[in-house]
């Protein structure tokens, strides 16, 4: 086994990390009789040869080693190696031409050695090259192995005719649950893709014939309910003209058969390693452990995600599920119901009541899980408001950061960090809910406040006034050798600009540290009662660098509002990088008319190359600001609009300034209004902002309406 591992020049190669020189050690440990040792080869295959999907030289070279190991009879640990095989091999992917294009289009690193749309095709072809191992391994004696395999023949695009044929003749032979079950996942992702057109291989008649055979299984009643549940969202992902018009309630009574089945908990392994997967497993075994019924949580978020634009039957199906009585489906709905108000738009406010209603249930890992959910849905929480003043009320003072006692504490302490300022208790302050001021004043009393107790402290507003003084303490004590220091400085600060002219008082703790960009614009933010700032900014706006120059002649312009001395400062880098461009004609925006000696370099803007949209985006929303040139700023917004989503609520923004003259822009807010997906969702990737991005567009894409189509509105 392994024969000429060790032959080959891994330190030639590279990986996440570096050399590639602890791979032929990290397969060895793939075949470890020890478990640990296993999991921890795992790892460092997962966390650097094949680091977050990448695919290096070196992850090619370990494709025959890894044939080897699955095929050495009786090993274990073969399954979870499977599952490698199929993640380098792209299973996971619906489209690989897509993942070629986008991997040559980021190829701008001159050093970068690795080919990486070259890698992904070649890592397609020699894993989809082991179709015979696969097969072979469907009656593999150990069920961990035959689980893992449906997967990987996913990879295998060319043979998915014969794919979907062998999975449906294998699924009446396999004895063990969790196999049938990837079985029917596997087919459903192929009828996913060939109905998408990601799958020519596959005829219309092999996609009618798997179609059928998922709707059979879905009312077959000897079958078991969880395996029916699947084949459902497989048809739902796959061909949803097909569904059931009971879908709801059919799904509902799929899943009250599944949970009545008794479950024992998975044996848990006996021991832990210090490695992501790991913790993963730990995790999985703490969910397990207890439960009287099968953990269906991802099956209920598979079938809700199947849904896709379903909003309404989403928020049926999850709701359902929350409103009962049974602790462990509420539980398995709850990240359901996290990823449908993540990544779609509709009407929560009785899901988010739900939601909120779970943080008083006494078991912890439900009102920790109903926690997460609620954190970053800013407005949208305000249905939960008073559940989260409750559970901030009841919480603890502080805890570590991996305690699942109950909602988080009012501070979180981290071993590698600052402590943070616990989740409901950011939540209620992002609402301006003054019920969050008594723990946020006893955060900011600690000898070490949360690191992001200022940026916490500013969604309060006004309110947050009486803690002016503890703020002002923290400034003073501040040290630029603080662990965290450049995030405290901005977030105290933030905290004072939130307050406008009565943060004046925390001016001889501010002024210190007006070096920074973000901090000399929360000066601005002060208002004409900042006067006594004018001395020190002034001279910041000779600075060489854009950030402190630009933010002096921000917050200059907002505490005097006389733009002659800002103009140069401007003006020097409107011929900068796209940063300085774009960052100039913003603020050159918001002087406004007083600004026209810098508009033909504005227009000439215009003409840049911009892929992004971001320096045409500011520099039309100048050219409106200070000419009033709707003709000529409109075809730009509709470009960036279509180029750029995250530029909308920008240009929604100056489509309703401009009013009347933008109508024609009213086909494209009707389009993204009309749509059921966040404008910044992705499939691939999640960011805490989009929920509060998007329903903001939302209210700024209605007022642009009503602004160029008064009547519409």
């Amino acid at each position: 086994m392994f024969a000429g591992l060790d032959e080959i020049d891994w330190a030639g190669m590279s990986h996440a990390y570096g050399p590639a020189t602890e791979v032929p050690e990290l397969l060895r440990g793939l075949v470890s009789a020890d478990p640990a040792t296993r999991e921890i080869a795992l790892d460092g295959m997962y966390g650097a040869v094949h680091h977050q999907g990448d695919v290096y030289a070196c992850t090619i070279a370990c494709v025959p080693y890894l044939f080897e190991v699955v095929t050495r009879a009786g090993g274990a640990g073969r399954g979870p190696v499977v599952s490698l095989l199929a993640s380098i091999g792209g299973a996971e992917v619906d489209d690989p031409d897509e993942l070629v294009r986008s991997a040559e289009a980021g190829r701008d690193d001159e050093d970068d050695d690795e080919n990486w749309a070259e890698n992904y095709r070649r890592a397609e072809a020699v894993v989809a090259a082991g179709l015979p191992v696969f097969l072979d391994l469907l009656t593999d004696p150990d069920p961990a192995v035959r689980r893992a395999v449906p997967e990987a023949l996913l990879v295998c695009r060319a043979e998915a005719p014969r794919t979907l044929d062998t999975l449906r003749r294998r699924l009446p032979a396999e004895p063990d649950a969790e196999a049938r079950t990837a079985l029917v996942e596997a087919a459903g992702s192929l009828v996913r893709r060939a109905a998408a057109g990601h799958l020519p291989s596959v005829p219309e008649s092999s996609l009618r014939a798997a179609t059928t055979w998922l709707l059979e299984l879905v009312g077959d009643t000897s079958v078991a309910s969880a395996l029916r549940l699947t084949a459902l969202t497989s048809v739902s992902a796959g061909a949803p003209s097909m569904l059931p018009a009971d879908l709801v309630p059919r799904a509902l009574a799929l899943l009250d058969g599944a949970y009545q089945k008794p479950a024992s908990a998975p044996e848990p392994a006996g021991f832990s390693t210090d490695t992501l997967i790991g913790a993963i497993r730990a995790l999985h075994e703490q969910a397990d452990a207890g439960r009287r019924g099968p953990r269906l949580g991802p099956a209920v978020g598979s079938l809700s995600r199947a849904l896709g634009d379903r909003v309404d039957d989403r928020i049926r199906l999850v709701s359902t599920l929350l409103d009962g009585s049974d602790r462990e489906r509420r539980l398995d709905a709850l990240p359901a119901a996290g990823q449908l108000v993540d990544g779609w738009r509709g009407d929560y406010r009785e899901l988010v009541g739900l939601i909120g209603r779970q943080l008083a249930d006494p078991h912890p890992l439900l009102s920790r899980a109903a926690a997460r959910t609620l954190v970053h849905l800013g407005e949208l929480n305000r249905p939960a408001a008073d559940a989260l003043a409750e559970a901030v009320a009841g919480a603890a003072r502080e805890e570590p950061h991996h305690s699942a006692a109950g909602p988080p504490a009012w501070v979180m302490v981290w071993p590698s960090h600052g402590p943070t300022v616990g989740g409901t208790l950011a939540a209620l302050a992002r609402l301006g809910d003054a019920r969050a001021l008594p723990p946020l004043r006893w955060a900011l009393e600690r000898d070490e406040p949360p690191k992001d107790a200022g940026a916490a402290l500013s969604g309060l507003g006004p309110a947050a006034v009486e803690l002016l003084p503890l703020v002002r303490r923290q400034l003073r004590r501040l040290s630029p050798t603080d662990r965290d220091f450049p995030e405290r400085r901005g977030g105290l600060a933030r905290a004072v600009g939130s307050l406008g002219p009565a943060g004046v008082p925390a001016l001889p703790e501010l002024l210190p540290l007006a070096t920074d960009g973000w901090v000399i614009r929360q000066l601005g933010r002060l208002g004409p009662a900042a006067r006594d700032a004018v001395p020190v900014l002034r001279p910041l706006l000779d600075a060489p660098q854009r950030g402190p120059a630009l933010a002096a002649a921000a917050a200059l312009h907002r505490i005097t509002g006389d733009p002659a001395r800002l103009l140069p400062v401007l003006g020097r880098f409107l011929d900068g990088d796209q940063f300085d461009a774009s960052d100039a004609a913003q603020e050159i925006a918001e002087i406004g008319p007083a600004a026209a000696e810098w508009l033909p370099r504005l227009r000439a803007l215009l003409g840049r190359p911009d892929p992004h949209g971001w320096v045409h985006l500011r520099a039309a929303g100048a050219v409106w600001r200070v000419a009033g040139d709707a003709e000529t700023v409109l075809p730009v917004l509709s470009r960036v609009w279509e180029r750029n989503v995250h530029t909308r609520r920008a240009v929604a923004t100056l489509w309703a300034e401009i009013g009347t003259p933008a109508a024609a822009a009213l086909p494209l807010l009707r389009a993204e209004r009309e749509r059921a997906r966040r404008h910044t969702a992705r499939d691939n990737g999640w960011s805490s902002a989009q929920v509060g991005e998007d329903e903001e567009l939302l209210r700024l894409m209605a007022a642009a309406v009503t602004a160029l189509a008064p009547a519409e509105s």
